[in-house]
């Protein structure tokens, strides 16, 4: 099961991210004080911060108001759901409390300003996908079906719409209960606030460890990376490392609104002379898939060991014609072994010294 962006998305937005945050084996029926001290505080301090004052007041989410325009949606009539969640702790002085882990969401989206869905993994029938609307789409609130069918843009699982104009309202289908244990949280924002989503999706993912000792895996899709998995995870997929800000700025900022990748080995060819062998590094202390990320590096393959591991669990390698997506089950390499990274980049293993 994946969370992904439909390409027709960023043809229409190029510098949207979406950070993600996935947990799995939460147990979100038991109260805690922590959380409920943390919730209240967060309500709080944005409760004196607006001293009752609508949040565009105060607050700048006009990069936001802009983006919903640019998708047809009027934000004055379907409020983002960060600055729903500040307008009504400016009008009525608190926020309902719902459940642990939707509480720590809302505080975590009060804490920094983002705004943060909440998804029940088990509940999905697809992939959840960030995409535009068509016909044969089921709309909760049949009431308030958009005008053209083909046009909303949505989070949607198969054909069931989970969460209205974009990052508006999540439809009941996906409801957070105390039975959910297996959880998605998308945090949507642009190239512009890469530091306040990756600091709130941290944040989100630490607490979850602390508060309901689960497993957590972070990620981030953008133009370059529009899919990210999220169920049938191995121990491995839980430390596997990704696109760092840096990355995703540096990308967007040399390549605009061209479809160019950050890591599109494929077009490596176009530009670079590859090597006609692979050297490869015996090591007493690392192991075998260690080495081979390092090999990977020092053969300029790759910028970084990051963007190796990813290519690796992204099926992108293969050694001997076998497709490696598991680091630690890679076997030493021997004198003559054949190296493929993607569909046309084949080298011949070759000994170096470190």
């Amino acid at each position: 099961m994946l969370i992904k962006v439909n390409r027709t998305v960023f043809e229409k937005k190029n510098d949207l991210v979406i950070a993600v945050v996935t947990a799995e084996g939460l147990n979100n029926s038991i109260a805690n004080n922590k959380i409920t001290e943390f919730f209240n505080d967060a309500v709080t301090k944005q409760k004196e911060n607006l001293k009752g004052q609508a949040a565009k007041s105060i607050y700048d989410f006009e990069q936001y108001h802009a983006s919903m325009r640019s998708f047809g949606i009027n934000p004055s009539k379907y409020q983002i759901s960060i600055e729903a969640l500040l307008n009504r702790v400016s009008k009525s002085g608190n926020l309902a409390s719902i459940s642990p882990v939707v509480d720590l969401a809302n505080a975590v989206s009060l804490k920094y300003l983002v705004p943060l869905g909440v998804h029940d993994i088990d509940s999905l029938v697809d992939d959840l996908e960030i995409r535009f609307s068509n016909s044969g789409d089921v709309f909760e609130d049949s009431e308030d079906r958009p005008s053209n069918e083909c046009e909303e843009l949505v989070y949607a699982s198969g054909n069931t719409i989970r969460t209205r104009k974009w990052i508006w309202r999540q439809m009941p289908v996906g409801k957070i209960s105390e039975k959910t244990t297996n959880i998605v949280f998308p945090i949507d924002g642009f190239c512009t606030n890469l530091e306040a989503l990756f600091e709130a999706r941290d944040f989100l993912a630490s607490n979850l460890k602390t508060f309901f000792d689960c497993k957590t895996r972070v990620g981030v899709l953008c133009k370059d990376s529009p899919a990210f998995r999220i169920s049938n995870l191995s121990n491995e997929d839980f430390k596997a490392e990704e696109i760092s800000i840096a990355k995703i700025k540096a990308a967007f900022e040399s390549t605009g609104n061209s479809n160019e990748g950050i890591n599109n080995i494929e077009k490596k060819e176009d530009t670079t002379e590859e090597p006609s062998v692979f050297v490869y590094y015996h090591s007493d202390t690392e192991t075998p898939g260690i080495v081979f990320i390092s090999s990977m590096e020092k053969n300029s393959l790759v910028k970084t060991k990051s963007e190796a591991r990813r290519l690796i669990q992204q099926g992108a390698v293969k050694i001997n014609g076998k497709q490696i997506t598991d680091v630690n089950n890679i076997a030493p390499l021997n004198a003559g072994d054949i190296v493929q990274i993607g569909k046309r980049h084949i080298f011949r293993a070759k000994e170096g010294n470190q």
